[in-house]
């Protein structure tokens, strides 16, 4: 009698990589291959990502704001350096008497004066003076008048241009009242001096061969927080 006989055999299984073979062996007593262990393995790797993905992005965000607050400073000491976006310059320069001498052969230029106040701050504010004429080189001193109307102490802080913003970089300002806060009390008023001059170097400019009138505006605002 023939007798056939039959092979049984077992089912093929995916072969583990190295990599994973090596962490799952011990996650069973006799060392096999176990999917559940697997399953556990790759979540608690899945949730160790997720960690550094947390961590990485609260650091970005921390590095961001930073960031944008030491851009406000920032972009204050460029314009006073440069002038930019119509930002009289405020950093000392040292001249001698020759370069701040009147250039009196110059035409006089016109510059006026303007104030506004923010909608939040209960004050009036206001240039004593429309305008003054000055040469290139020559110092001259404004002054502003701020008024509390308030019941309350209030707190506010200024910020300026110059009109036209080519001008900017020629507008030179010794002493002035801007970016520093300034309280009142109810009812109480204050005049601020602006001592500024015209660099010399205006005149040499072909640029500004059309430009006779030149505004310095502020804008008093309530300061943050006080």
């Amino acid at each position: 009698m023939l007798r056939i006989a039959a092979r049984v055999t077992a089912p093929r299984r995916l072969q583990l990589s190295p990599f994973v073979a090596r962490r799952l062996v011990g996650h069973t007593p006799n060392g096999r291959y176990n999917a559940q262990a697997e399953l556990a393995h790759f979540q608690a790797q899945a949730r160790r990502k997720n960690s550094s993905a947390i961590l990485y992005v609260g650091s970005f965000v921390v590095a961001f704001l930073g960031i944008a607050y030491a851009a406000v400073p920032l972009y204050r000491l460029l314009c006073k350096r440069t002038g930019f976006m119509g930002t009289p310059k405020t950093e000392p320069v040292v001249r001698d008497v020759d370069t701040l001498r009147p250039l009196a052969s110059h035409r006089k230029l016109r510059i006026k004066f303007s104030g506004q106040v923010s909608t939040m701050l209960d004050w009036s504010f206001k240039p004593e003076q429309r305008f003054v004429s000055v040469v290139p080189g020559e110092t001259a001193l404004a002054f502003f008048k701020a008024y509390n109307r308030s019941d309350k102490p209030i707190v506010g802080i200024a910020t300026y241009n110059v009109i036209p913003e080519q001008a900017a970089p020629y507008f030179n300002k010794i002493q002035c009242f801007c970016f520093d806060e300034q309280q009142l009390d109810p009812q109480e008023d204050i005049d601020m001096p602006v001592f500024f001059f015209i660099d010399p170097e205006f005149a040499r400019d072909p640029l500004m061969d059309d430009i006779d009138d030149i505004t310095l505006s502020y804008t008093f605002f309530k300061a943050a927080g006080r």
